[in-house]
C-alpha cells in the first residue's frame, strides 16, 4: 500500500489507502454502465475519476447509495435517473458478464489493463511499463502490415 501511495504521489495523485473502505462495488460499476449509456465519453471518464477520488482519497464507501448519487450528480448525471437506477437491478447482468469475462481471462485483481486484446498489465505499474507495452503493440502492428 505504501508503494502504491508513493507512486500516486509521484504522479500528483492524492491517495489515502489507510481510509479505503473495502466494499461491494456492484452499484458503482452499474453507475458507470449507466454513464456509458449516455454516449458521452467525457461524462463517463469524469464519473470514474470522481469515484476514484471518493474511494481512494476521501475514504467514503462506494456501496453507499447517497455517496454514489452525490458523486454522479457532481459530474452531471441527473439525480432522479441515478436514484432510479440505484434502486433497480439495471446493468447488473452486464457487470456480472464483465466479471465472468475477467475471470475467464485470468484477471484476479484491479487495476488490470488490457492492450489490444492481447497484452495484460496487472496492478499499479510505473509509466515506463505502459510505454514499453504500447511500443511493442505498435511494432507488432507495423510488422503485420
Amino acid at each position: 500500500m505504501d508503494y502504491i501511495t508513493e507512486m500516486a504521489a509521484g504522479e500528483g495523485l492524492e491517495f489515502h489507502l489507510d481510509k479505503v473502505v473495502p466494499t461491494n462495488t456492484m452499484d458503482a460499476h452499474r453507475l458507470i454502465k449507466f454513464a456509458e449509456s449516455k454516449n458521452d465519453r467525457d461524462l463517463t471518464e469524469k464519473l470514474i475519476a470522481r469515484l476514484y477520488k471518493v474511494y481512494f482519497t476521501d475514504g467514503e464507501s462506494i456501496a453507499d447509495k447517497d455517496v454514489l448519487t452525490k458523486a454522479a450528480t457532481e459530474v452531471g448525471l441527473d439525480e432522479d435517473e441515478v436514484k432510479h437506477l440505484l434502486n433497480s437491478s439495471k446493468y447488473q447482468k452486464e457487470v456480472v458478464a464483465d466479471e465472468i469475462e475477467a475471470q475467464q481471462s485470468g484477471i484476479q485483481g484491479a487495476p488490470f489493463f488490457v492492450i489490444n486484446n492481447k497484452y495484460g498489465i496487472s496492478g499499479a505499474q510505473p509509466y515506463e511499463v505502459f510505454v514499453k507495452a504500447l511500443k511493442q503493440v505498435k511494432k507488432e502492428e507495423e510488422a503485420a502490415k
